[in-house]
């Protein structure tokens, strides 16, 4: 382990018990405390090349979990959106992740230092109106470092809040997300790597259902000082929702 990653681990027991109490006195997720779940499908847009073995090894079904960042039945105020995918073998309705799994997590700002004023340059009432970011950096088998972000659909839904709108567009076959990786190094260009296309809502317990980027099944692994941080705190967050419960 490098050393920043080893001290990223540190950080994160240090700030692992705010996470842990937040859940706990939320009794719910410490950020994105509620959502919403749909089956989808993971498609690869490239077949050739490193990139397309990475889109071949993402393929398949997949649970896709949408949700505002901070406030308790997503209200619709200045707030950060988030969507979390894990990339799986079985369509099934299981909260428990497998090995072959691959959890990936997005949110509505390109880089930790624009956090701050996120929340003002994010439209909340409607899902497909924004870019998501994995923000923190992975390492991909074949390419090396990368960094990946969601397209949403270029379609625009009727309705009274962002659920109905994306309940709408799942309905019509348009709640298509574009997965894009590129090389983190200067001048990289964005390259399209899969179509996650959203099916159906799902009944699966999002009580259970707890992402981690640590969940690398399909050879995307996170790397850097921060991604480690999430180590603790994503662990003692899921310890304060079991209590709680």
């Amino acid at each position: 382990m490098r050393t920043n990653e080893a001290l990223g681990r540190a950080i994160g027991g240090l700030l692992a018990p705010v996470t842990g109490e937040g859940a706990l006195i939320r009794r719910a997720r410490f950020f994105h405390p509620d959502g919403v779940v749909y089956r989808a499908e993971a498609r690869p847009l490239v077949r050739t090349g490193a990139v397309g073995e990475m889109a071949q090894r993402l393929a398949g079904p997949a649970i896709v979990r949408l949700s505002g960042g901070w406030w308790r039945n997503e209200r619709e105020l200045p707030d950060v959106l988030g969507i979390a995918i894990r990339l799986r073998d079985r369509d099934d309705l299981s909260a428990q992740a497998e090995p072959r799994d691959q959890d990936l997590t997005f949110a509505t700002f390109r880089h930790t230092w624009t956090l701050p004023l996120a929340p003002l340059a994010t439209n909340v009432h409607d899902y497909l109106a924004n870019d998501y970011y994995a923000v923190l950096p992975y390492y991909a088998l074949g390419i090396g470092r990368i960094k990946l972000r969601l397209i949403p659909p270029q379609v625009k839904m009727t309705g009274d809040h962002r659920r109905e709108r994306l309940e709408r567009a799942v309905q019509a076959d348009l709640a298509v997300f574009r997965l894009e990786m590129k090389r983190a190094r200067m001048g990289a260009a964005w390259e399209p790597v899969a179509a996650i296309d959203l099916r159906e809502r799902s009944l699966v317990d999002q009580d259970e259902l707890a992402f981690s980027p640590f969940q690398s099944g399909r050879g995307l692994e996170p790397v850097g000082l921060l991604q480690m941080v999430r180590a603790a705190t994503y662990a003692s967050s899921r310890i304060g929702r079991r209590v709680a419960a």
